[in-house]
């Protein structure tokens, strides 16, 4: 693929010899025993936090406190008394040191730990969900609208590529609290070159532009908390359906931590065809230089697998891990193949777009072959996501902003002369915003503002919060059930075969459709009636913070 190959800039080589040098010494002093016990996770690290707090008083943070609602009320140190990031390397390892992680070596840190506030970016694991349509969106219409079910095939794939242009952030999502929900009315594509990519390739651009706001609809939930997963279910009107079950693990190696994209899922394309596709293995990412080595920079690699519904149509793709001197970093490469012969070869950057062109039965592109631009993100948005303080990218930006078509925008019309309670209503489908909701977290939106020491007392809050309504539910042997998505059971050995042998998560949740669409159609019309006219001050200066309260457990009944 060197004819579609773009120029790789160049990486330093001490960052990946430090990297290489640190896990080599802390995976050799890691110790071997066993995982401890879940319910004590999370307080055995708080533990360790007060012990060695006094002793990390140089990059411990004061109060950056604005108008906020009032934080909790908490006497003792604590993990939440670790508010700011360490301005020098050398604080970095003061910090690590005094919080002796080499016990967490080769463990999932990220569900063992309660971590401090300065490593997390004001969003949720179910908000990095919605984020796949940034660019998803306008690739699966476009898919969708192909004849050739190679280029379907192809379009599929630039889709869940795109889908790590944004996974260069390396702040940590919040994790979601269990029934915590977040919703979505209208696609992205603001920062994919769609306009552009269709006049160079002569695709037809209709199919993107009938594509509006009001065809679209993505509801998440978080349906299990030991482990961490997170169901979601998309439809756009007449164009696809998506579904995701999402159970992430990650591992920490001292001075880096791998993130294993661990899920089940499934992308219908609704033309006549009716087409599934299956992304059966995904490629993991690195997040490097943790402790020494400079910045912090992250690495996806891997090999992802999609195949059609009736196996006749398959695409491999590899991502490149990054080499000595950043040679292959971004590089991904692949084939797509009809009835195990090769017919496009793909060729392109997970971070900048993607090739497509004519190749042999090799997987050799043909000399004479013109390429096809499948995908290209937008210069100026990327320019765009270096001004934010997390990296963010205009679109997820937006949805934080409380933009009007994320739903957000109602949260924020309180002295509009509407009512105010948006939780109010018995029936999902009179709610405009549901109470469950990620962007009404008071320790994400506190992080947002950048009121940090009121930020990591919410978050402590909230998972307390959590471990109470669990051991509630343990004492009356009550078994959560999430209030949009099932555990699909395994119906004996006819499923049983039907299940791939190297899918990492083999049963998924399905989503409730009728309770879904009944919510989308709501979701719908309250965000193209109810947003705010032209004009209108959206600031909600003097109105009532507590109108509408992050509540995810209003649903244990």
């Amino acid at each position: 693929c060197n004819k579609l190959r773009p120029h790789v800039p160049i990486r330093l080589k001490a960052n990946n010899m430090l990297r290489s040098l640190s896990d080599l010494v802390a995976n050799i002093v890691a110790p071997t025993t066993q995982e401890e016990d879940e319910e004590g996770k999370d307080e055995d690290f708080t533990m360790m936090m007060k012990k060695n707090n006094n002793n990390s008083s140089s990059i411990n943070g004061g109060n950056n406190a604005t108008s906020s609602p009032p934080a909790p009320d908490d006497s003792d140190n604590s993990v939440e008394d670790i508010v700011s990031a360490p301005t020098s390397e050398a604080d970095r390892m003061t910090l690590f040191n005094n919080l002796n992680l080499t016990k967490y070596i080769n463990k999932d840190v990220m569900s063992v730990a309660s971590l401090p506030i300065f490593l997390f970016e004001p969003t949720t694991t179910l908000q990095r969900i919605a984020e796949i349509f940034e660019h998803g969106h306008a690739l699966l219409i476009l898919a969708n609208s192909q004849q050739d079910p190679v280029m379907r095939m192809a379009y599929v794939a630039a889709f869940a590529v795109a889908n790590y242009a944004g996974s260069e952030r390396t702040g940590k999502p919040f994790n979601p609290i269990l029934g915590e929900t977040f919703e979505m009315v209208g696609g992205g594509g603001a920062g994919f070159t769609t306009a552009t990519a269709a006049a160079d390739d002569k695709r037809d651009d209709d199919a993107v532009n009938d594509s509006t706001t009001e065809n679209f609809y993505l509801l998440a939930e978080q349906v299990s908390h030991h482990p961490p997963i997170g169901a979601a279910h998309a439809e756009c009107t007449n164009h696809y359906e998506y579904s995701i079950t999402s159970a992430p693990k990650t591992k920490f190696h001292g001075n880096s931590v791998t993130i294993y994209p661990i899920n089940y899922t499934t992308v219908q394309l609704k033309s006549q065809r009716q087409e599934t596709y299956r992304l059966r293995r995904t490629p993991v990412t690195a997040v490097n230089n943790l402790i020494v080595g400079g910045s912090m920079w992250t690495d996806t690699h891997g090999t992802l697998e999609i195949c059609s519904d009736d196996g006749v149509t398959t695409c491999t793709l590899q991502f490149e891990q990054c080499g000595s001197f950043g040679e292959g970093h971004y590089e991904v490469m692949g084939t797509v193949r009809r009835n195990g012969v090769p017919q496009v070869a793909i060729c392109g950057l997970w971070n900048e777009g993607l090739d497509a062109v004519a190749c042999d039965v090799d997987g050799n592109p043909i000399d004479d072959a013109d390429p096809t631009s499948l995908w290209r993100v937008d210069p100026a948005y990327v320019e765009a996501s270096k001004k934010n303080k997390y990296s963010m990218t205009p679109f997820v930006d937006r949805m934080n902003a409380c933009d009007a078509s994320s739903l957000g925008a109602l949260v924020r019309r309180r002295n509009s002369g509407r009512s105010c309670d948006l939780s109010a209503a018995v029936d999902d489908g009179d709610r405009l915003l549901l109470p469950s909701d990620s962007r009404l977290r008071p320790d994400r939106e506190a992080l947002q503002r950048g009121d940090l020491s009121t930020a990591a007392r919410w978050k402590g809050r909230l998972e307390e919060q959590q471990r109470e309504e669990r051991r509630r539910r343990d004492a009356e042997g009550t078994e959560y059930k999430p209030r949009y998505f099932t555990l699909r059971r395994r119906r004996g050995a006819e499923e049983e075969e039907s299940n791939d042998d190297d899918a990492p998560l083999a049963i998924p949740y399905d989503v409730d459709l009728e309770r879904f669409r009944r919510r989308a159609d709501a979701a719908i019309m309250a965000a193209t009636t109810m947003a705010p006219a032209a004009g209108d001050d959206d600031d909600d200066d003097g109105a009532d913070d507590d109108c509408v309260k992050f509540a995810p457990w209003q649903y244990s009944d």
